[in-house]
């Protein structure tokens, strides 16, 4: 899965749109590969995985995805870039269904001390299409703050999640811990609110192990599960049939290369 931030009307244009400032940024910051070494720092990866679960509820159906992120970070800490991902929701009898999501973002990283680092970026979430018959392009925020990268604290929220009118709120604590220079285990604890868009709210957690083959391969196994804490009463429903089902007892296996 991609992790970007952790510094550590009915019709064709939306789509072709979409794909081309897609583009346009990673020719961009090809171009200034060359330069990157004396100005900042530019990274990339390109992820393949048999899932794309997100906040207790999969993107892909239950099916493989392709992922890609390309970041670069100035020496003042002001960070910028994109991911892809090729998405797949269950909404296939609909016209202009979404195949791809497309995260620009831009945030700023500061080194409180040795041993704890703050993080606050905006992205945007951007689709090729619609999703169960709606337009659900979306601004969301974050704040992290790490600690020794063993820890990391994360509050997310969208003042208009899925561009359906109601706000939502994501706390996430993960905890990292190197078994060696090339294993890593880690974990992730959420609570995901908002249930006036999604019809439910959910808790999560996922644990896993991370094997790097070397500095720019890795491999993930990661384990998913979730439960329901609240739902929408039928009569208070928006009518969006969007309500994905909380994951639970669900392994991912995904593998990364990078530079």
């Amino acid at each position: 899965m991609i992790f970007p931030f952790e510094h550590r009307q009915n019709t064709a244009y939306p789509r072709k749109k979409n794909l081309q400032v897609f583009f346009w940024l990673m020719m961009m910051f090809n171009s200034a590969h060359c330069t990157a070494e004396f100005n900042g720092k530019l990274s990339g990866s390109i992820t393949g995985a048999t899932d794309y679960i997100w906040r207790g509820y999969t993107k892909s159906n239950g099916k493989p995805v392709v992922q890609g992120n390309i970041d670069y970070e100035f020496i003042s800490g002001i960070f910028l870039g994109s991911s892809v991902s090729t998405i797949s929701f269950a909404d296939q009898g609909y016209e202009d269904r979404s195949t791809l999501e497309f995260r620009p973002y831009l945030g700023f990283a500061y080194q409180l001390s040795d041993d704890w680092r703050f993080n606050a970026a905006w992205t945007r979430y951007l689709y090729d299409g619609k999703i169960f018959g709606r337009s659900v392009d979306y601004n969301d925020f974050y704040i992290y703050s790490h600690f020794r990268d063993l820890v990391t604290l994360n509050l997310n929220f969208s003042e208009n999640s899925y561009n359906q009118n109601h706000m939502s709120f994501n706390p996430e604590i993960t905890s990292r811990y190197p078994v060696s220079d090339s294993i890593e285990l880690s974990g992730t604890l959420g609570y995901n609110k908002q249930k006036k868009t999604l019809s439910y709210d959910y808790l999560y957690w996922n644990s896993g192990m991370t094997l790097h083959f070397s500095r720019h391969i890795g491999i993930d196994v990661r384990y998913y599960g979730g439960i329901y804490t609240s739902t929408t009463p039928h009569e208070m429903s928006t009518g969006w049939q969007f309500s994905p089902h909380v994951v639970d007892h669900r392994a991912v296996f995904s593998m990364t290369i990078g530079f």
